[in-house]
């Protein structure tokens, strides 16, 4: 998460779409005053009391609603069965886990696949967390009762292209010199041949508002286009699930 006081612009930064690397970029040419969320090589600034993945609501209290309004608002999405798959790999990629996180592997004696550890997420709803799978999901994090809070969303399957306009908005030349989660992900395969047909029922339901506003469709290529919601534009907010369940997002 960045609030750039001296570019007027504010980065809201989501999980599992390139957040820290684009941070690492545009960290150097912050000014003194400038809040900079820690995203490593010590990148952090004047970050007391933000949280990286602070929502755009979030940081609006924070900072005031005048000066939120006023300064350029960016984030970054991605398809969301892509998002799942990644946040996975940052589970099984990491070796000093927490202790509640490394209890089912002592348990199986090896590493959770990836099935087991999405129906371990839905166990997780059911019993522990409410109807919260605490999957990647953040149309809420951009979103106040319908109406967007961001001015430009861009896609991390067209990055290179979005990152292009949002360095011509903000005044600042952004080159990702790595990619600071990647080297988790390993066995490479498509996300449609992770997900059976259960599965898929519950991401679309889950990450239903996502969907309908980004067009992202399972097995199909991902939209390309950058979004520009406009302040004034709307976006229909669903209600519960059938079975009233409230699914929030992990942010």
């Amino acid at each position: 998460m960045i609030v750039s006081h001296r570019h007027k612009f504010i980065f809201v930064h989501l999980g599992r779409t390139a957040g820290r690397s684009l941070t690492a970029a545009i960290a150097p040419y912050c000014g003194d005053n400038d809040i900079v969320t820690p995203a490593g090589y010590g990148t952090g600034k004047n970050h007391a009391g933000f949280e990286r993945h602070f929502t755009a609501q979030q940081i609006r209290a924070k900072i005031g609603r005048e000066r939120f309004d006023d300064y350029f608002k960016f984030t970054i999405e991605r398809n969301p069965w892509e998002k799942i798959v990644s946040r996975y790999w940052a589970y099984a990629g990491v070796q000093d886990k927490p202790l509640y996180k490394r209890i089912p592997e002592w348990l199986t004696g090896r590493p959770l696949s990836f099935k087991e550890w999405f129906e371990l997420r839905i166990l997780q709803a059911r019993f522990l967390t409410f109807g919260h799978y605490r999957f990647p999901r953040h149309y809420d994090c951009y979103f106040d009762k319908g109406t967007p809070l961001v001015d430009f969303i861009g896609r991390y399957e067209n990055l290179t292209e979005h990152l292009a306009v949002i360095s011509d908005r903000i005044g600042i030349p952004i080159v990702l010199s790595e990619a600071r989660g990647s080297q988790r992900h390993r066995e490479r395969v498509p996300y449609t041949q992770l997900f059976d047909e259960r599965m898929n029922r519950i991401v679309e339901t889950c990450f239903r508002d996502d969907l309908a506003f980004l067009g992202y469709r399972f097995g199909e290529p991902p939209p390309m286009n950058h979004i520009e919601p406009g302040r004034t534009q709307t976006h229909r907010k669903f209600g519960p699930t059938s079975n009233g369940e409230r699914l929030t997002n992990s942010g």
